[in-house]
Parts: structure tokens; sequence; C-alpha cells
């Protein structure tokens, strides 16, 4: 899934690997590991995403978004978040975090879980594409 970000900071780790911070439409930051890309500070990007994930039990997953939040938030380590957030689609799984729209793999077959609203644990986000919104700012 794509997701349309502006880059506000890109901080190097060697020549091809770093951290970059993105800024959501609603001003929103957050930062993501990337490998490979090579971003503009400044410069919108259609984004998407993939991650390193702590297993989780099927009904924490299910149980502790109770409040239905919509959104990623900053847990201890680098690029590494809690998200709260609505499945979208399966096969795979898609869900809507608010901040992100994220694959998360095959965590079910079971289309009645689409609408449900969840809590995910992200260990490392990762920049998987990018694609250069010709430039234009959010």
């Amino acid at each position: 899934m794509l997701n349309k970000l502006k880059v506000v900071k890109v901080d190097l780790n060697d020549p091809y690997e770093g951290i970059v911070t993105f800024e959501t439409i609603a001003g929103k930051r957050f930062a993501a590991f990337f490998w490979g890309q090579e971003f503009e500070i400044n410069v919108s990007y259609l984004v998407s995403f993939s991650s390193l994930d702590r297993p989780i039990e099927w009904e924490t997953v299910f149980s502790e978004n109770q409040t239905r939040k919509m959104t990623i938030e900053y847990e201890s380590g680098e690029c590494s978040y809690l998200a709260y957030g609505q499945i979208l689609s399966i096969n795979p799984v898609i869900a809507d975090f608010g901040d992100i729209i994220l694959e998360i793999g095959e965590l079910t077959h079971d289309d009645t879980v689409i609408g449900e609203f969840i809590f995910w644990k992200i260990d490392r986000l990762d920049v998987l594409e990018i694609k250069n919104c010709a430039q234009q700012t959010l």
C-alpha cells in the first residue's frame, strides 16, 4: 500500500542505509529504516512499508484496541511502534493505522475480521518502495 508522505529528515548510517523521518498530511512525524533508497528533504513520496513484527497472541491483536484508535505510537527502539488500526482486507492482511497503511502478512484468512479494530507491534518499520510525487510538497 502506498502512503503519501513528506520527508523531513534523513540520517545516514552509511552511504546506503539510514533512518528517514516522514511527516503525514496531518503533521505527525515518524521514522523508518531504509536501505538503498535516496530521499530529498521537503519532497513528497508515495511510500510502501514492510516491518519486522513481534509475535502477538490472537486475543491480544483483537482485544487491545477497544477505543478504536487509528495511529502508530513510538515505542522504545529505533523505528519501533505500537500500532492501532482497522483491518481493510485479507490475503494478505492490510491494516489502516491512521498514519500509514501497512500489509501485516497472513494473520488470518477469515474475512469476518475485515473492519475489526486491532493492536499490532512493529519492531522495525522499513521503507519497502518509494515513488517521487513529482517534487510536490504536502
